[in-house]
């Protein structure tokens, strides 16, 4: 008798536990999910707005390659590694939650290297890289991470002058070829000088540097009228966020063909955060704030404060 009172006496304390956790909101711990925190990742530029300045929008940040690593001691007494912990992945596909813990950096680049080049049919695109500092995942806390990005490649573009375009009226080309890349700009894709004296670039080239700040690349000019052919061979110097423009004219006078070549400066200019909310896929559902969680398209949409 007295041990079915114990017994019963157990099961009411059981469901009245159960009661109270289902009744107050109390919920068991799942092991190593308080372990956790998330972090945002906060893109910054590198100079003030001007013509050369290219802005991250949300849109294409979400592409960005990112790769988390983290330096810890190896058990073996092998003394302190970096270790990649995710990545390189896209942004937007990436899982923002990571354990508690220090000494976590992110390596952030617009494309990969190769990409850089073999995007746009061979004429490449502008990348960026950056690199955080250390920073530290928090128990339940968004970690605000700037990585501060910088162009990280060359570019060239031809700009004809009508000087040459009315002489040469049959064609023009200037050709760049190197390994598997074979560049040709023509009047078609070429940047042009207006009557009013604005120029335009036209097809912009972009070249990797290798870990080097230049890279010197050879090109041909061929130019062609009814009766007149000249052809012309040089090499350009690219420099490492720069974009160099060759500048062609023709001197009818002495028919000589000048080349000058001038070069701006490339910069990176805005501050850009992407959080967790930012990049969770959408499910037709709404957010704490009342609004669907889907990722903004809109800088103006992003709610910086809620990492600060």
């Amino acid at each position: 008798m007295k041990r079915k009172t114990f017994l019963l006496a157990c099961t009411c304390l059981l469901g009245w536990l159960g009661a109270c956790t289902s009744d107050t909101g109390l919920k068991p711990q799942i092991q190593g999910e308080e372990e956790n925190g998330e972090m945002a990742i906060s893109f910054t530029g590198t100079a003030t707005t001007r013509s050369t300045t290219t802005t991250i929008s949300p849109e294409e940040a979400r592409n960005f390659l990112i790769t988390v690593s983290q330096r810890v001691i190896e058990e073996e007494g092998e003394g302190e590694v970096t270790k990649i912990i995710r990545g390189p992945q896209a942004l937007g596909a990436m899982n923002m939650r990571f354990p508690v813990g220090v000494n976590y950096s992110v390596y952030a680049e617009s494309c990969s290297e190769a990409d850089a080049e073999t995007n746009n049919n061979h004429w490449g695109q502008k990348r960026f890289v950056g690199t955080s500092e250390d920073f530290e995942i928090l128990k339940g806390q968004t970690t605000k991470v700037k990585v501060g990005m910088s162009v990280e490649n060359a570019a060239m573009c031809v700009v004809i002058n009508p000087s040459l375009s009315n002489f040469f009226r049959e064609s023009c080309t200037i050709s760049l070829s190197e390994a598997d890349r074979g560049l040709v700009w023509n009047y078609d894709n070429a940047g042009q000088i207006n009557e009013e004296g604005v120029t335009t670039d036209g097809q912009v080239a972009y070249f990797n540097l290798n870990g080097q700040e230049k890279r010197i690349v050879n090109y041909t000019i061929t130019a062609k009228s009814e009766n007149k052919t000249i052809e012309k061979t040089g090499t350009i110097t690219l420099e490492k966020a720069k974009m160099s423009r060759l500048n062609l004219a023709y001197n009818s006078g002495f028919f000589t063909l000048t080349i000058n070549v001038n070069q701006e400066e490339l910069y990176v200019n805005n501050t850009l955060t992407i959080g967790p909310d930012d990049i969770t896929p959408d499910d037709g559902q709404t957010d704490a704030n009342g609004s669907n969680d889907e990722f903004n398209i809109d800088d103006s949409e992003i709610d910086y404060d809620q990492y600060n």
